[in-house]
């Protein structure tokens, strides 16, 4: 292993790779990337950019190994922080240590979702929480928690609120959408 520097425009414009077992994953996280605000964004980028980012390179393929927030934003290209400096440690491949894709990914999304709420009024927990349910299979579900599904109640867990906070968005919500048909 050994430790590299990389601009996040260089970064950006390297092809990306991402494991298609996780692409509805990717998807939800650029999604509710798109929905919340520059500044938080900009924090968001900060905290991805101090963290330790491990990377590989297959193919010509840049592969990241965790910090997946930071290969989103590399996509999205944001322009205000191309010259920033990305600090990598490259794993070579065949001398990988055994990452769980899976468990980095889902929580890395749940840390930045947990943030992402309690800053933002337009992100509601219980619309979130539908949003990760439609986008972890049965299959995730059972190897990240031993359960058929993403439950309420751990999904209260992991946000850190109680089960009521939970219902009243899931009513708040449920007003939306009556008031906006």
């Amino acid at each position: 292993m050994k430790l590299k520097q990389y601009s996040l425009s260089y970064i950006s414009e390297q092809f990306i790779t991402y494991h298609d077992e996780f692409k509805q994953l990717y998807i939800l996280t650029y999604e509710i990337l798109s929905k919340l605000e520059v500044d938080f964004l900009e924090m968001e980028i900060e905290r991805a950019l101090a963290t330790t980012t491990f990377v590989t390179i297959i193919d010509k393929n840049f592969i990241f190994l965790n910090n997946y927030i930071l290969a989103i934003f590399c996509k999205r290209q944001i322009e205000q922080v191309t010259d920033k400096q990305v600090h990598c440690i490259y794993v070579n491949n065949n001398e990988s240590p055994e990452f769980h894709r899976l468990e980095i990914i889902f929580y890395e999304l749940i840390n930045i979702l947990n943030r992402a709420i309690r800053y933002q009024e337009n992100l509601n927990y219980y619309n979130i929480h539908q949003e990760l349910k439609t986008a972890l299979t049965t299959k995730q579900c059972q190897y990240l928690f031993n359960l058929n599904s993403y439950t309420i109640l751990l999904f209260c867990r992991h946000m850190n609120i109680h089960k009521k906070t939970y219902d009243n968005a899931r009513n708040e919500s449920k007003k939306s959408e009556k008031y906006n048909a």
